[in-house]
């Protein structure tokens, strides 16, 4: 119950006090910090099939991965494989050598260097991880997985502590609302984590490091290919006793797979799976409560993930595809009374169960049309959700009607969501103009449907190596089930949040030493569910519950340079500066304790910077020097205070550096092909910070070890 209020204030307060949008453009193919590379559908990416001559995807050059460096294919965008100077929208995808470069164990500390997005972690290792992206709320950003959608039922959004980047292909990043193609959850944008596919000689690794604070990570991945089979898995386990004087210890195991299996050179059939086990404790439990340090409280976090694939070619012109999934998500929190644990003069204590399923499937086809008609392509898809969750809590003041105390909140829900979207791209002008255009109709058992239109345009113009860009997009999100039924709380009659956003920009490359993007963007959001006083009685306990009274406009400009200092030596960087207002409408039983809107826990100023360098043979005839160094920037931001006096204040901002420098020795053993030596400095001005009221951010973490390459 304590659990399940502290997440609601959060996500509640955060729609009352929306936060302001980020600009996002893509970055050049030269940025090593936003490389830009797609080769296949959301959650398939095929490399085997993605170099034939198929309807999903027109012929490459000779030169694949040189071509593909200057104008790379992405498909996020438009869930059709396309150029990046044919996008209309804004795109960045980081793939695995970066990731592997700087050796980032989480998908949340890859996000922390894509412009336009905003991470925040409630403490150490393990806890609660948000994802924002150009100021949308948590809920407002759909996180895929292999093309699978994983936004918890219960609120909305998807918490990143515990995704692991083992054996990832890549991470893409789609700027702006997405509601034509993906449906609810997506205005602020869609975050898609793609596994590697398995291909070539069999190869595997193995990487064990270890450092302060008695952590540890522990690495194995292997790939490659036997026939018309393509394999890949990772398995990874990491701990740590925190950066808390007690109750601060996390570990989290991983486990992942992939199967590719060629029936044929028209048919494919793809199996993923995924597992994550976490353990976290919580000693901000009842930071809120007055109580600074919780000794007893922990969380259980339990993920799984599986999801079949069939892809068939209909000859040069006919792709479908089929697939079906299967999600579970299970949290539970066990606190039980402590000396000094006292909420309201009472020993406190709570016990969460909170299971929850998604079932689901999708079809699409993708058509290109005869050389009549060159340039034009036809989406055409439909997708099925069935949701469902039982939330229970038993705990000190979960007895909500009088007299209150000791008791149980519960509640189940489950619901059905349908949708059908057709999307249109042509190429006009010989090739001059690029434009794509479509929408989605989503269907819902709760509150019926939703039509979100989208259109965008590419002009190319090759004389000066710049791509104008501009695009219009629709989008909406769902109400939780938390929103809608948590009791005392839930407001069963909640409508949709609605978005619409454009944005407007270019990327110029000058010469392959430099490029420049820059894009304006403004969004509207209505219908915001945020929290509004209603009367204290039978179904408003808190004397508050759910409702859609809010507007927020938001519009943003971001900067992305990147620049070749000397051969080996690159840097590149993103800023972003935001702006927001509100429209309120007039709410009924005023309460002195709502305070003016205003955003909470994003920054009007973020910025990043990467610099590179590499250099291969200094003492070996094979080694490799790489050393990273990040430097991120949030500026100061309105968030909740921990005494709620007052209720909001500025939260002061901070930098953050870290560091990583890794020696690939080059020399092959018998069944070793390559050997590296890594550091990795987390915080390296140790800077004492948080990036959320009461809940301390870690401290300088050393992480050194040894990686291993067989084959």
């Amino acid at each position: 119950m304590r659990l399940l209020i502290l997440i609601l204030s959060t996500v509640f307060a955060t729609a009352l006090y929306p936060p302001v949008a980020n600009a996002q453009t893509p970055a050049s193919a030269s940025s090593p910090a936003q490389t830009q590379t797609q080769k296949a559908a959301p959650g398939t990416q095929t490399k085997s099939a993605s170099s034939k001559k198929k309807a999903s995807q027109p012929a490459t050059p000779a030169n694949k991965e040189e071509a593909q460096k200057l104008n790379p294919i992405v498909v996020t965008a438009t869930r059709i494989p396309q150029p990046i100077d044919q996008i209309g929208t804004t795109i960045t995808v980081v793939e695995d050598p970066q990731i592997q470069e700087q050796k980032i164990q989480r998908v949340a500390d890859v996000l922390r260097q894509v412009p336009g997005v905003q991470v925040t972690q409630s403490g150490s290792p393990g806890s609660v991880t948000d994802v924002s992206i150009r100021g949308a709320t948590p809920s407002q950003t759909l996180v895929l997985v292999d093309g699978v959608e994983v936004n918890a039922g219960a609120t909305g959004s998807f918490d990143l502590a515990n995704l692991p980047t083992d054996n990832l292909d890549r991470v893409e990043v789609l700027r702006g609302a997405g509601g034509s193609l993906y449906g609810s959850q997506a205005i602020g944008g869609v975050v898609n984590v793609l596994s590697q596919e398995g291909e070539g000689p069999p190869t595997a690794s193995l990487l064990s490091a270890g450092g302060n604070r008695a952590s540890s990570q522990q690495v194995g991945t292997i790939s490659g290919a036997e026939g018309n089979l393509g394999y890949s898995g990772g398995l990874s386990y990491f701990s740590t006793e925190g950066y808390r004087p007690i109750n601060d210890n996390s570990d989290n195991l991983a486990l992942n797979g992939r199967l590719d299996y060629h029936l044929s050179d028209d048919t494919v059939i793809r199996g993923f799976a995924r597992y994550i086990a976490s353990n976290v404790s919580l000693p901000s439990f009842l930071v809120f409560d007055g109580v600074p340090l919780d000794s007893t409280a922990h969380q259980r976090n339990e993920f799984m993930l599986y999801k079949g694939e069939v892809e068939h070619h209909f000859g040069e012109n006919l792709l479908a595809r089929v697939s079906a999934f299967f999600v579970r998500q299970d949290l539970r929190v066990n606190a039980p009374p402590f000396p000094g644990g006292l909420v309201g003069g009472v020993p406190y204590f709570e016990n969460d169960s909170i299971p929850e399923e998604t079932r689901g499937g999708n079809a699409e086809a993708i058509y290109t049309w005869p050389h009549s008609f060159s340039g034009f392509r036809t989406l055409v898809g439909f997708e099925f959700l069935d949701r469902w969750l039982r939330s229970g809590s038993f705990c000190s003041f979960c007895q909500t009607v009088a007299p209150f105390g000791v008791g149980v909140t519960e509640f189940h829900a489950r619901r059905q969501e349908y949708a059908g979207y057709l999307e249109q791209e042509g190429s006009f002008f010989n090739g001059h103009v690029l434009m794509t255009g479509g929408f989605r109709v989503d269907g819902n058992s709760e509150f019926g449907k939703e039509v979100s239109p989208a259109w965008s345009v590419a002009i190319p113009i090759t004389q000066i190596s710049t791509t104008l860009r501009g695009s219009y997009t629709e989008g909406f999100r769902a109400p939780a089930f938390d929103e809608l039924f948590f009791p005392g709380f839930g407001n069963p009659n909640l409508k949709p949040e609605i978005s619409s956003e454009w944005d407007g920009g270019f990327t110029t490359n000058f010469g392959e030493r430099a490029a420049l993007t820059t894009t304006y963007f403004s969004r509207r959001v209505k219908n915001l569910i945020v929290t509004v006083p209603c009367k204290v009685g039978p179904t408003c306990v808190f004397g508050s519950e759910a409702g859609n009274a809010s507007r927020v406009d938001v519009q943003g400009v971001e900067v992305v340079p990147s620049l070749t200092i000397a051969k080996g030596l690159t840097l590149s960087g993103n800023v972003t500066v935001l702006d927001e207002t509100h429209v309120d409408a007039p709410l009924p039983f005023a309460s002195a304790f709502l305070t003016p809107p205003r955003p909470l826990r994003v920054a009007k100023h973020t910025a990043s910077a990467l610099l590179e360098y590499v250099r291969s043979g200094n003492f070996l005839p094979h080694d490799k020097i790489n050393a990273n160094l990040n430097y991120i920037f949030v500026g100061d931001r309105d968030d909740l205070t921990v005494s709620g006096v007052p209720p909001i204040a500025n939260h002061s901002a901070y930098n953050l550096v870290n560091a990583v420098v890794s020696y690939t020795i080059g020399i092959p053993l018998k069944h070793v092909s390559n050997e590296e030596v890594f550091a990795r400095v987390n915080n390296l001005m140790d800077r004492n910070y948080s990036q959320a009221f009461g809940f301390k951010a870690p401290t300088i973490n050393v992480l050194a070890g040894v990686k291993l390459d067989f084959e």
